[in-house]
């Protein structure tokens, strides 16, 4: 009855997830998450555990014990703050005092014991950006019978008084006045922090008891060892340029150093520059020509490039209104004699608010090539002069911004004149002149961007990580040699014959990779100044990064091992390169800068990684089942592949809970609750009960079969694609900013 209710659960929060994207929010929370069913469910769960861990005598193993135990004060912890937990917001303006909160359930006004008042609210930038580093309040709490203090409220930085806590969650307008959420629970919390200690102690106490099951599988596997691979090499041809005008490449390398305030941040022009001909073209190189040289004959050579045609358009609908039927437009075939745009008829149909697809869908993506285009001739894209704003702060101008009237005559006849000088120069030949007025702008950039200049060896790993693209390399060689090494596995697996002396060349290259991909996010942590975590390509790193790290550590166990760790590698970084995410460095959102994100996030990459070996190891063994001649070695091959898959069980059902449990506590730093039934969160909550049956043969048998357990391995990786992916593109929630 326990697991047959706790089956009933996953089914249950998986329909709520499906509920809430069809019919909202509130719904989801009306019908499943806040009804009294649920929670009596709930109750009724962990009573049926209950009664099961007294029936097998479980207190007889102290680690499994203790961790069932830390469940059910997660659980009760939860139950108290359901019951008595309260929850809303506080609206303060500045020096007004305020002596109560509005609750988000009963909407009626709840008192505080105490006055808080707004002294200041300011917002911290990016040095020399617009892009919000922390929001801030500056309050004071006045306390009739006790004391009266000012603190300051931020992001990740909470107020604290009397079992209330006070997060920075909104501001208005004018910026004189500031929103606070309020929560107030005194016994849930600490129960539930109480049960996360506790599951984190157990959780390791299993992983090194003697007598558990992990160490046994770790002995019996540290003595196998499986097969092989072969390297594959992938020669890159440099497609030869048209015959268009722009920079020479010795000018494009000066001005890849030259800095912009670009998405945010101040970087190498050659980054803009990449990310500008990719969205344009697809790749960030047109034939031979760098980014830089695209971006450039762009700028200065626009009666030429406007004629090329690099623009792909497949639907008939486009190709009509070009006039272009050869399967490419250029930029011109999309505007008017009179200089408009001729999709402008169309705006309506494109941006009126309805899904998009056919040939509408193909005219927004060309639409934004187009308007990128014309803010790139319009110099919008061009901020490269930085200068003292007229409220006081540095901030970076383009040519065709205006200029504060305090700054200096002198700057602002530099930053109007550049350009047209600059390309005077180009139309001379004269290259000494024209290198000149670099040097100039880059001393002007030392002298006026001040704290806001990233260091030179900041600058220094950016230019390298752009010319290097180690990780478009990486995925093709972990490719090569993971799918290489799988085929002759299986073949040696059929044959019943070894290969050792592939053997002795499949260690160095792990390393050899592994030491790439360290090298690329080495560089991408230099220039970021932070861990890459942030977004869904950056976590796709981590997670190809850990599997390469898996593979080395888990080589003497099984070669096999190893080859899954370049296939996961190889297609993580597969997805990241040719899906829609984004390789492009922002600055992080306030809310994200947190230690805790950092820990939550690579330990979940960690179990996923896992989670991946064990379904190409799962997969590997179905292969083995259906093609293998010799029953006997077979089903032998196969239960030994199932020991790995439990070996890999432990570990990755462990971090998964970890980095739940982990994000619960970022997020009751964050938002003051540890638990909000956001999508993501009930996925992740579905892929670890998933998880957990495996760990119950002696109860459920099927797990004592070995194709079962297989594909069993594989709907739970189901469940981990849609915890990944499915939520931030199909379901969306307050973790879709990770895509």
């Amino acid at each position: 009855m326990a697991f047959g209710l706790l089956a009933v659960m996953i089914a249950l929060l998986g329909i709520a997830t499906w509920a809430e994207h069809l019919h909202g929010n509130e719904y989801a929370y009306q019908t499943f998450y806040n009804s009294t069913w649920f929670t009596l469910l709930w109750i009724l769960l962990a009573t049926l555990a209950c009664y099961f861990a007294l029936t097998v005598e479980l207190h007889r193993r102290m680690a499994v014990f203790a961790l069932h135990v830390a469940f059910l004060f997660i659980l009760l912890g939860a139950l108290i703050t359901r019951l008595s937990g309260e929850h809303g917001q506080v609206h303060l303006r500045e020096n007004s005092e305020v002596a109560a909160f509005m609750d988000d359930h009963t909407h009626r006004k709840v008192d505080l014991p105490f006055l808080l008042s707004l002294k200041q609210f300011k917002i911290k930038y990016y040095p020399g950006t617009n892009s919000p580093a922390d929001y801030m309040s500056v309050v004071q709490v006045k306390d009739p019978k006790g004391k009266s203090f000012e603190q300051e409220i931020s992001m990740n930085h909470i107020l604290k008084y009397k079992n209330f806590r006070f997060y920075q969650s909104s501001f208005d307008k004018d910026e004189k006045g500031s929103i606070l959420s309020v929560s107030h629970d005194p016994w849930g919390i600490g129960l539930s922090y109480t049960g996360y200690f506790l599951m984190f102690a157990s959780m390791l106490w299993l992983l090194f008891a003697k007598r558990e099951r992990f160490r046994t599988l770790l002995k019996k596997l540290s003595q196998k060892a499986v097969c092989i691979v072969f390297l594959a090499a992938f020669p890159l041809f440099a497609e030869a340029s048209p015959k268009l005008q722009t920079v020479s490449k010795e000018q494009a390398a000066k001005w890849e150093q030259v800095n912009v305030d670009y998405n945010g941040r101040i970087c190498p022009m050659q980054t803009m520059a990449n990310d500008f001909t990719t969205k344009i073209t697809g790749k960030d190189r047109y034939h031979d020509l760098t980014g830089v040289q695209f971006l450039f004959g762009w700028l200065f050579y626009p009666e030429q490039w406007q004629n090329e045609p690099f623009i792909k358009i497949k639907s008939d609908k486009l190709q009509s209104i070009t006039g272009n039927r050869g399967g490419k437009a250029c930029f011109a075939d999309f505007i008017e004699p009179d200089g408009t745009n001729k999709l402008e008829p169309y705006y309506r149909q494109i941006y009126g608010g309805a899904k998009l697809d056919g040939w509408l869908k193909e005219a927004a993506k060309v639409d934004d090539k187009i308007h990128l285009i014309e803010m790139l001739l319009e110099g919008e894209l061009f901020k490269i002069f930085p200068m003292i704003s007229s409220d006081g702060d540095l901030e970076w101008f383009s040519p065709n911004m205006q200029i504060p009237q305090q700054t200096d005559s002198m700057e602002v006849i530099f930053a109007q004149n550049f350009f047209p000088l600059y390309y005077q120069s180009l139309q001379q030949n004269d290259i000494a002149t024209s290198a000149l007025y670099l040097d100039k702008l880059l001393s002007f950039q030392q002298k006026k961007g001040g704290d806001a200049m990233p260091s030179s060896m900041r600058i220094h790993a950016e230019l390298q990580y752009n010319r290097l693209h180690l990780f478009s390399l990486l995925f093709k060689i972990c490719l090569a040699l993971g799918l290489t090494g799988l085929v002759i596995f299986i073949i040696s697996t059929i044959r019943n014959r070894q290969y050792p002396r592939v053997e002795k060349v499949f260690t160095p290259l792990l390393v050899v990779t592994f030491c790439i991909a360290t090298v690329g996010l080495g560089l991408r942590t230099c220039i970021g100044g932070r861990i890459p975590v942030s977004n869904g390509y950056e976590t796709m790193l981590i997670l190809a990064w850990l599997s390469l790290l898996t593979g080395l550590l888990a080589r003497k166990y099984s070669l096999l091992t190893v080859v899954f760790s370049f296939l996961l590698a190889g297609f993580t970084l597969l997805v990241a390169h040719i899906s829609s995410m984004s390789p492009q460095m922002t600055p992080l959102m306030p809310v994200l800068q947190s230690p805790l994100l950092n820990i939550h996030v690579l330990t979940l990459m960690v179990a996923y990684g896992l989670c991946g070996f064990m379904t190409l190891n799962s997969l590997t063994a179905v292969s083995v089942w259906i093609f293998g001649k010799n029953r006997a070695d077979r089903q032998a091959q196969i239960e030994r592949m199932k020991e790995m898959s439990e070996l890999f069980m432990f570990p990755a059902t462990f971090l998964m809970g970890a980095g739940i449990f982990i994000g619960a506590v970022w997020a009751n730093v964050s938002w003051g609750r540890y638990w909000g039934w956001d999508p993501k969160e009930v996925w992740a909550l579905i892929t670890f009960l998933l998880m957990s049956f495996t760990f119950h043969k002696k109860t459920l048998q099927w797990f004592r079969h070995p194709m079962f357990y297989h594909l069993f391995v594989v709907i739970i990786f189901l469940a981990v694609l849609m915890t990944y992916f499915g939520v931030n593109y199909i379901l969306g929630g307050r973790h879709s900013y990770a895509g």
